[in-house]
């Protein structure tokens, strides 16, 4: 009788049903009711937490932002470039928690250009139009390639006279031979030679990008 009549019962006798109901049931019985008569009702509150979870991601990853961006041509290295993205945050930051340094090791040119990754060249392109490259470290292939076309920042414009004697950087230089400076030989991100480090002509980041050559330059060369 009392299901003839469900349709026209309050909501306070409608949960009262369903608590007699389940009193009736074992555990199992319990879960496959749930689960026919209120799957609709699971699925739409799990989307609704995915929804809410996704909407915070995205609200606390916009939080962060780069120091210096660095991008690395024909990367050596197989390990996680976290732990030294880590220690230049440490490095160049302020201990903002939402400061990070990013190191892009996905730009495979090889040796010759003209045989490089169409798709390489075309993200290259775009991510410096986007001014989302800060710093460039690469082969004098690489380096011959976009210098001619002024890509890269006078390094001299960025210090003044006596740390450009002191790192060897002479007025109209727009790239550092990095390759052995210990504290770069540290990190294992390329072994060719020379290895130049630029920083790209519309960088946003150039206070970064010399706090960045300070510290490579720190303890010297290896002999």
């Amino acid at each position: 009788m009392a299901s003839r009549y469900e349709s026209d019962m309050t909501r306070k006798e409608k949960m009262q049903l369903e608590k007699e109901k389940l009193s009736k049931m074992n555990f199992k019985e319990k879960l496959a009711y749930i689960w026919e008569y209120y799957k609709a009702v699971i699925f739409g509150i799990i989307a609704v937490i995915f929804i809410i979870g996704t909407i915070v991601n995205i609200h606390e990853n916009a939080k962060y932002y780069d120091l210096v961006s660095i991008a690395v041509v024909d990367y050596a290295g197989l390990q996680d470039v976290s732990p030294i993205e880590e220690d230049l945050k440490e490095a160049l930051g302020t201990g903002d928690k939402y400061e990070k340094v990013s190191i892009d090791t996905s730009y495979s040119f090889g040796e010759n250009l003209e045989n490089a990754d169409y798709n390489t060249l075309m993200k290259f392109t775009a991510v410096i139009a986007a001014q989302s490259m800060d710093v460039l470290i690469c082969s004098q292939a690489v380096y011959d390639n976009y210098s001619k076309d002024d890509y890269f920042l006078d390094l001299s414009t960025l210090f003044d006279e006596a740390t450009c004697e002191k790192y060897g950087i002479k007025a109209g230089d727009t790239c550092l031979d990095i390759s052995k400076l210990k504290k770069y030989q540290d990190m294992g991100l390329t072994y060719y030679e020379p290895c130049y480090l630029t920083v790209v002509v519309n960088s946003k980041n150039t206070d970064n990008a010399t706090k960045l050559i300070e510290y490579l330059e720190e303890d010297g060369v290896n002999e």
